[in-house]
């Protein structure tokens, strides 16, 4: 039997190899510990250096990147990105019925979801669509102010007006005369104009706790659209009157601290469908042949002729102080100048104006444009579809027969 004296195992090779591997060289003939301690050391304020200029680096390429695609970025498109691509979220709350069995289109709009107003209720729907709120009315024409929170509702051609909240309604206001127009604020402080005796037309109008403030008589115009401004000080009231056959529009700039009008515009054979404020200085007019922006202060009137086309659709976004006609084309800035006049091939039945984003819908199709005029992509809108309105730059809601439905993306 042979024994371990010798061979791979045996004691002696053992301690060979220690001593061999306490004396193994570097190439230079160096031992390695030796070699090892003369290595240089990157000091802790250098690496901190080196992580710091790095992270300057990638943050200067991100802010770089985020530059260059903004748009990509904005808070409604993160939303948007979150709610259906990372969670896969189908809106199961739309399409919603309507309650009541019409609603006109003037009576929708869009705020932190949709409210409308039908035949026989208001009600606000969530961005899920889900009810927030509701209020039956007994009018026979309803129409519906909204500014922020707050929600004005009145009879026109007849009797009384309710004030409140989406969510909460004050009790309604019986009127002596028959209503002619009215609006609301953000504040809570609203008009009402009225038919009265002795003249064409009364505007009446109330602070945030219902109390009124101001009043004034029209002795020759019947004032048809109103607007309060922001601070709830004064209002634009545009009205028209007969003569000879014609109707002849008129703009009254009024302070509620004066007895009589600041100014007076006339505004010929045009008749106002809607005012607004963009901001205290100035105001948007939409009429039947032309509209107009007005500087409240020095009176100035700028005219946007429509050049004998026919006014199809409008709609102003206070957010961005502009407006949008289609006459089959148009865009509009708050100082009156034409920024983009853009032909297509659509028969605008309703338009919406959101930032930068303009919805056109034409009969079942709805259409979503930049305000350069470049089409971004469509969507079916579904089956009588009579309005539309954006509920931020990716989506719409889309006012049918019976239901309101949403796009969540065109394409």
């Amino acid at each position: 039997m042979k024994g371990f004296s010798g061979g791979r195992y045996s004691v002696r090779n053992v301690e060979k190899r220690k001593k061999n591997k306490r004396s193994v060289l570097s190439y230079e003939d160096m031992p390695l510990d030796e070699y090892n301690d003369d290595q240089p050391e990157i000091s802790k304020e250098a690496v901190k250096r080196i992580l710091i200029i790095a992270g300057i680096i990638v943050l200067l390429g991100l802010v770089v990147f985020a530059i260059a695609n903004r748009d990509s970025f904005s808070p409604e498109k993160i939303s948007h990105w979150f709610k259906y691509d990372v969670l896969g979220s189908t809106d199961e709350g739309f399409p919603t019925k309507i309650i009541g069995s019409s609603v006109n289109r003037g009576n929708f709009k869009s705020n932190d979801g949709v409210v409308y107003v039908s035949d026989t209720a208001f009600a606000a729907v969530s961005p899920s669509g889900n009810e927030v709120g509701y209020n039956q009315h007994g009018f026979a024409k309803p129409i519906m102010c909204t500014s922020g929170e707050y929600v004005l509702i009145y009879n026109l051609g007849g009797n009384g007006y309710v004030t409140g909240k989406k969510d909460q309604f004050n009790k309604p206001k019986d009127t002596d005369n028959y209503v002619l127009a009215a609006d609301i604020n953000e504040k809570g402080y609203y008009c009402v104009v009225t038919q009265t005796d002795g003249y064409l037309s009364k505007i009446h109008v109330y602070n945030d706790k219902k109390e009124k403030i101001y009043a004034y008589s029209f002795s020759d115009y019947y004032i048809n659209s109103v607007a309060l401004n922001k601070n709830g000080t004064g209002c634009v009231a545009c009205g028209v009157t007969g003569d000879n056959g014609s109707l002849l529009g008129i703009a009254y700039v009024l302070d509620f601290e004066q007895e009589k009008p600041v100014s007076t515009h006339n505004l010929d054979e045009n008749t106002i469908y809607s005012v607004e404020y963009f901001n205290s200085k100035t105001a948007c007019l939409i009429g039947s042949k032309s509209s107009y922006t007005l500087d409240v202060g020095s009176g100035n009137l700028h005219q946007v002729e429509y050049k004998h086309m026919q006014l199809t659709a409008f709609d102003i976004n206070t957010d961005t102080n502009s407006f949008v006609l289609s006459l089959s084309r148009s865009g509009d800035d708050s100082a009156g100048e034409v920024k983009n006049v853009n032909d297509t091939n659509c028969a605008i039945e309703s338009i919406s104006l959101y930032k930068n984003r303009i919805a056109a819908l034409d009969s079942d199709e709805c259409y979503l444009f930049d305000t350069d005029g470049r089409k971004l992509g469509e969507a079916d809108a579904g089956n009588g579809s009579k309005a539309v309105a954006l509920g931020n730059a990716d989506e719409a809601y889309i006012l049918g027969i019976n239901e309101i439905r949403r796009i969540v993306q065109f394409k």
